[in-house]
Formats: C-alpha cells, structure tokens, sequence
C-alpha cells in the first residue's frame, strides 16, 4: 500500500535521463544547503561544499533550455509568433507553477495565523501589503526578498523571464519578420534580454560604491533577467545547429570545459577563499566581479553541459541495473515541490524549533529533515502537481515536441 502511495511510475516516463541528473542533482545541492541548518553551531563547513556549483543557478540553466527550446519549436512550427502562442505559453508555463505555490504560500500563512492565535501571541507575518506581493512575484522585483519566504526569490526570477523573453520575442518578430529569417529573430531576442541585463547591472554597479558590497543583485528580478537566458542560447544552437550539437567529441569537449568552469566559478566565489581577496588587496575587484561579470560566467558554464547531457538519453549499466536511474527520475519528477518545500514550511517551521543540543542531536534533524522533504514532497507532487499537469493537457494546446522534418529521437 506505501509503495503505491508514493510511487511515480518512473519505470515508464519517457524522459531524457541527463537532464533528469541534472535537475536531481540541482535540488540536491540546494536542499543540502539548506539541511546544514540543522546543525546549528555544529556545523563546520565541509570543504567540497565549496567546490559544488549553485544548484539555483542550475535550475535556471536547465529552465531556460527547456522553454527555450518550446518557443523555438512553436515558433517555427506556426511560422510567425503571434497572441495565440503567446497566451498558449504562458497558460502551460502557469499551470506547471502557480498552483503549488499558491498553496504553499497560502498554507504558510494560514499556519502562521494558527499559531499565533494558538499561543495568543501576535503573528509574525510581514504587513498585508508585502504578502500581496507574494501573489504577484514582485517581492524581490526591484530589492532583495524580504525574510518571509525567501526561497521564492529565484522562483520570481523565473516567473518575470517566463514574461519578458517571450515579449521581446513577440515585438522583435512584429517588428522584424520582413526582414529577417526566424532563425536571426530567435537570437536577437536571446542577446537582448543577455546583453540589456548585463549593461543595467554593469551601469548600476558603477554608481553604487563597492564598498556596499554586492549588492544582493543574485536575488533581484530587474538583475536577473537573463538567468535563463543562456540556457536558451543552449537551445537555440541545439535546433538550428544540430550537428555540431550531436557531435560526440564537440559534446565531450564542452562538457569538461562546463565542468571545470563551474567548479572554478563555485570555488573562486566561495566564502573559504574571501579573507585571501582581502588579504592581496582584491577584495574591491571581487565584489565588482560579483556584481558583474559572475553571472554570465556562471550562466554560460553551466549551458556548456546542455548537450552531454541532453545526448545522455536513457540510463544503462549500473545506473540502471540498482535502480540508481529510478531514484534520480524520481527526485526530478518531485523537484519543484521539494524546492517549495524544504527550506521555509520543513525546516523553518519545524525542524529548526528542535533544540539542537549536541552534533549527534544535529544529525538526528538533518535525516528527519531529509525523510520530511523527500515524503511531503512526493505527496504534493502525486496530488496536486501530476494532476493539474494533466489537466493542462486536456485544457491547453500542446506543443511540439520537436522541428518540422528533425528526426524523431536520434
């Protein structure tokens, strides 16, 4: 009865195993942040925490191919760009997201009345016009997240570019499509939103003193717009370059050079090395870097693994042989509710009211934490999640799965 109460039927989903690992491995870091909470004062910092790239910034990545590549393929498919693509987009892309999070949002707030009236006690909650905003995924538009719900940052990001790329691609491809093929209106589109995000932040980190510091930019809407952007670019190559894309050597080749870039990037930011930049005196170039140059690094690092692991189809030898491969589908298929979940209504609201008395006492929280998050999780996933994904099939146009004349799954 428990295994069909929490199974997903992964045996059977047709999916593309690389980017499941990729999506699995993402929450994993991010949950795993999360759970040194626990620990309290106990937790030293391991060191190849340093070394692991930001799985937040890998969600982006891994988004941005995804819906990049759904435009792409509308936009050919219908041959021009129009309401009706637009609206159809933006109906699945909403469905897929705003009802967990408008459960979770408002069953936080429930619970913080509840508990507050419980122990009658004033509510902890920011003022009704900041929980709005909530509803509205403008509470980091313009400033850092407020310290109610401060996972949903990146999710705001996310919303926000799930909006404005496909309007610069709408008013590009309005304002274009006599002169230019879609192929060339795709990229322009790509490279405005990069490069526009890139200028406002280069601009905006000129003016303000470095000795601010960084000035939070990795959790604002207005700075990130291009998060997704480079997983997009990702996508444009894989549909009107496809050779290169499948190239075996090309893929490998990348993949190392993505690798190496990532960990660089993860390591050279990481707070271990931050007292060397001060002590050579460039602490100053650091902070600007962060503000800057860090996050196309890290955004097109991270696109440079697209196509290993896109190539990467289906999971053979060991990874399915111990159901290694099942596991992984299976925490990419719960991603989404597990990010929801583990940080603020898990271990927020409850684990961290544990007293943490003893490294042992830690430790015991950090597994319940884990055994919380992986239930809930799946149980959020399976009732709510899977079925108003099937219900967006029944109640939205589906899109295209591939290229007019590409081959059906080299």
């Amino acid at each position: 009865m428990l295994r069909n109460l929490f199974s997903l039927d992964t045996a059977t989903a047709r999916r593309v195993f690389g980017l499941d690992m990729m999506r699995a491995i993402a929450i994993l870091i991010v949950v795993d942040a999360h759970a040194t909470i626990a620990l309290k004062e106990y937790y030293s910092g391991a060191f190849w925490h340093h070394l692991l790239p930001d799985g937040v910034e890998l969600f982006f990545v891994l988004s941005g191919f995804l819906i990049g590549g759904i435009l792409i393929r509308s936009y050919e498919k219908k041959q021009t760009f129009d309401r009706q693509l637009l609206l159809n987009f933006w109906t699945r892309r909403w469905f897929r997201t705003l009802p967990n999070y408008y459960l979770v949002l408002t069953g936080i707030i429930l619970l913080s009345l509840l508990r507050a009236w419980a122990n009658g006690l004033p509510n902890a909650l920011p003022g009704a016009g900041t929980l709005v905003r909530y509803y509205f995924f403008v509470q980091n538009f313009a400033s850092y997240v407020p310290d109610f719900f401060p996972e949903t940052w990146s999710l705001a990001i996310e919303e926000w570019s799930y909006i404005t790329l496909p309007l610069v691609l709408w008013a590009m491809h309005r304002l274009l499509a006599g002169q230019w093929s879609r192929q060339r209106i795709v990229l322009a589109a790509i490279l405005f939103v990069i490069i526009g995000t890139n200028l406002y932040r280069f601009i905006t980190a000129l003016q303000v003193p470095v000795s601010e510091g960084e000035l939070g930019y990795r959790g604002i809407v207005m700075t990130r717009l291009d998060a997704i952007s480079y997983g997009v670019l990702a996508a444009y190559v894989k549909h009107y370059f496809p050779v290169a894309w499948q190239n075996d050597a090309l893929r490998r080749r990348w993949l190392w050079l993505g690798l190496g870039l990532t960990v660089l990037a993860a390591f050279t930011s990481s707070i271990v090395i931050l007292k060397f930049y001060g002590n050579m005196g460039l602490f100053p170039a650091y902070t600007f870097y962060k503000r800057t140059v860090y996050f196309p690094v890290i955004g097109l690092s991270m696109a440079l693994l697209m196509p290993y692991m896109d190539g990467w189809r289906t999971a053979t030898g060991g990874w399915a042989k111990f159901g290694i491969s099942r596991a992984i589908t299976h925490i990419s298929l719960i991603s989404y509710s597990m990010y929801l979940l583990n940080l603020t209504p898990i271990m927020m609201t409850f684990i961290d009211r544990i007293p943490t008395t003893s490294l042992a006492m830690g430790w015991v929280k950090v597994g319940l934490f884990w055994v919380l998050v992986l239930i809930l999780s799946t149980l959020l996933y399976k009732f709510l999640e899977k079925p108003v994904t099937e219900l967006r099939e029944r109640l939205s146009a589906k899109e295209p799965t591939q290229l007019v004349g590409e081959q059906v799954d080299r």
